[in-house]
């Protein structure tokens, strides 16, 4: 079947208006669910414009779809999308050895040693990739973190997906020129993106850890991010207490954990995105709480890793705002948001041993409207309310073993039995009877090649 590309002549119509049997609006003081409702958008700016009760619309609907529930675009608020090649490789062993022993080696050939040419291409085909999984399974914006992020923005925008990133994620292996000629690469890739407007694609700030990025040279990157990006909305987007042994290596060298050492630099505030947070005191869940940092929680992958089990249920309870990430491919092994949710709920219900923390209302929020807050962006998007962006996601709930549906919610998020049928991104169809329209012409036999 041909479909129309998001951009041609065709697709380009005033307004659109999706008819659907359920609504998860994800908007505070809005129903769990709403039933039999038509969402408008106004094509040009690509927002919603009105969410009626089907039976008072006079219009006529552009798709009416029967077995479906519309939720926001989702937010993956922590990975790294090229290393979706690396699905699979080294799986099944603890965090260090996992990383130093098998990823930061293969990276070394394929990234920070290989020919620019060549890096890019990895890059590339990763972040292709890892897109179109992400628009599979309803992702619409992710906070990413890898390097040649210049080739990972191009890719977003190829496939219309939102992204906050930058150049290079930091990492300080001993050379002070080296990485304050990084540094200066990442605030120029930042000031630029600011000052273009750029809707699309939005600056962060990644240092990758406090392991990999020692204080002294924390501090070299806020006072040059300070200077260059002169006040702009800037995501300060890092790894933090992912590990027991990740804690104690930094404490034994400087005295103080990570979280001490962000603060202490200023750089724990509300553009802060601590991804992972598995092992936290309740005196550093308050301080989290105080600075108005999020946290990037990656059930699978902390999981998988076996890093532990984060206390989300605590944080959420003390007022931190707690998103969802899925982390990389090579250590989930999967980009699916709507697995991240089932995971984060079963698992706080697991560990905290009760049945009602982690609601699906709650998760479905820590998967976009969360998502959102953290990378400042709430007010764009992240719910589907009048006035925001229409990136909207359709899941069909109408296969027979999702049956019967008794809470379509409950459906979502406790089932393996749904599938994303559409994606809009700022109205513009991206994916359509499960069909990826950006991204139909992926290589798979140039990936397969190079892996």
């Amino acid at each position: 079947m041909a479909y129309p590309h998001p951009e041609s002549a065709e697709a380009k119509k005033r307004s659109l208006h999706v008819r659907a049997r359920w609504v998860a609006t994800a908007e505070p003081g809005d129903p769990d669910v709403l039933e039999d409702r038509v969402i408008s958008v106004d094509l040009a700016s690509g927002k919603i414009t009105a969410l009626t009760p089907a039976s008072e619309f006079s219009g006529t609907a552009d798709m009416h779809l029967t077995d479906h529930l519309v939720i926001p675009g989702l937010v993956n608020a922590h990975t790294h999308t090229p290393m979706s090649l690396l699905r699979g490789y080294a799986d099944d062993l603890p965090l260090n050895e996992w990383l130093f022993q098998h990823i930061f080696p293969t990276e070394g050939k394929f990234v920070f040693d290989a020919p620019l040419e060549e890096a890019e291409e990895f890059v590339r085909l990763g972040s292709e990739l890892a897109c179109y999984e992400m628009l599979k399974t309803g992702t619409t914006l992710f906070n990413d973190m890898y390097f040649h992020g210049d080739v990972t923005a191009n890719v977003a925008r190829k496939a219309g997906m939102k992204a906050v990133l930058t150049k290079a994620g930091l990492l300080f292996f001993g050379d002070d020129a080296l990485f304050s000629e990084l540094v200066g690469s990442n605030t120029k890739f930042c000031a630029e993106l600011i000052s273009s407007e750029d809707k699309a694609i939005r600056p962060s700030l990644l240092p990758h850890s406090v392991y990999m990025v020692p204080k002294e040279k924390l501090q070299e990157v806020k006072q040059a991010y300070d200077k260059a990006c002169n006040g702009a909305h800037v995501v300060i987007h890092t790894h933090v207490h992912e590990t027991k042994k990740e804690i104690a290596d930094v404490f034994e060298r400087t005295g103080q954990s990570a979280l001490q050492i962000l603060d202490d630099l200023g750089m724990l505030n509300s553009r802060t995105v601590a991804a992972h947070c598995v092992h936290m005191t309740d005196e550093e869940i308050a301080l989290m709480a105080k600075c108005g940092a999020s946290v990037a929680h990656c059930p699978r992958s902390n999981l998988k890793l076996g890093s532990g089990i984060a206390r989300t249920a605590d944080m959420l309870k003390n007022g931190v705002n707690v998103c969802l990430g899925t982390d990389g491919a090579s250590s989930n092994n999967t980009l699916d948001m709507l697995t991240e949710m089932q995971y984060a709920s079963m698992v706080a219900k697991g560990f905290t041993g009760d049945p009602t923390v982690l609601s699906a209302r709650e998760v479905l929020e820590m998967a976009t409207l969360r998502g959102a807050r953290a990378l400042g962006l709430e007010a764009e998007t992240g719910s589907i309310k009048v006035g925001k962006a229409a990136d909207l996601v359709a899941v069909d709930l109408g296969r027979l073993e999702a049956s019967p549906i008794y809470d379509p919610l409950g459906q979502l998020v406790y089932t393996n039995s749904r599938q994303v049928s559409h994606v809009w991104i700022d109205g513009k169809c991206i994916v359509q009877d499960g069909t990826v329209l950006t991204l139909l012409s992926m290589d798979m036999s140039a990936i397969e090649k190079l892996v």
